[in-house]
């Protein structure tokens, strides 16, 4: 098992358990060994802390799902050869460093591209990707399962546990779906946000 969040609480525990066990056993009390063990004994407990703190930052994400659909690669060959470019790279890179399933990219009223697990049909933007760029913020669904507006996306990828929105602009937007239910990390969000915006300065550079 690799050092995560459990650890640092397991040995947080037991470090306290060991000051406790090491004062009772001791015959005579000094004022230095009682600043000693308050020390001990705070250290132990910020251990923990960070450790519960690590959890708030770590999803759990749920089991793989096996999704129904085609894994493609498809991209509008109208687009200028570096925009191509940046999307192909860019798209991989999602798709095999992060638990991303599938992945669109829309602007303008065009998928641009798709790429991974997808639907043969074509994909309209709903309430969901239009909120995401009118606001210019990232939606992100861990669950879809009870998400009332997840038809939206059944042609994007049917069935798909969880999705990111990222807005690129005021037109356009990456639409991302994992194998799994809250399988993206804050520093997925953060990797993918910052790629937005560079698609938008390269966007900008070809008119688009």
């Amino acid at each position: 098992m690799g050092f995560n969040w459990k650890s640092l609480i397991l040995i947080g525990t037991l470090l306290f358990i060991f000051q406790i066990a090491n004062f009772f056993s001791i015959e005579t009390i000094t004022p230095e060994l009682e600043r000693a063990q308050v020390v001990a004994a705070l250290a132990s407990l910020i251990i923990i802390l960070i450790g519960f703190l690590f959890k708030e930052f770590e999803p759990l994400a749920g089991e793989k799902i096996d999704l129904k659909g085609e894994n493609k690669f498809l991209f509008d060959k109208n687009m200028p050869d570096e925009v191509i470019d940046e999307l192909a790279w860019g798209s991989e890179a999602i798709l095999t460093s992060t638990a991303a399933a599938s992945i669109l990219i829309h602007n303008d009223g065009v998928n641009i591209l798709r790429r991974g697990i997808t639907s043969n049909n074509e994909f309209k933007p709903g309430e969901t990707c239009l909120r995401s760029i009118k606001d210019m913020k990232l939606i992100s669904l861990a669950s879809t399962k009870f998400y009332p507006g997840r038809d939206e996306f059944f042609n994007f990828c049917p069935d798909i546990p969880s999705i990111l929105v990222v807005p690129i602009n005021r037109k356009g937007f990456i639409l991302i779906g994992g194998w799994s239910t809250k399988c993206f990390t804050k520093s997925d969000e953060k990797w993918i946000t910052n790629w937005s915006k560079k698609i938008n300065n390269i966007f900008s550079k070809n008119n688009i």
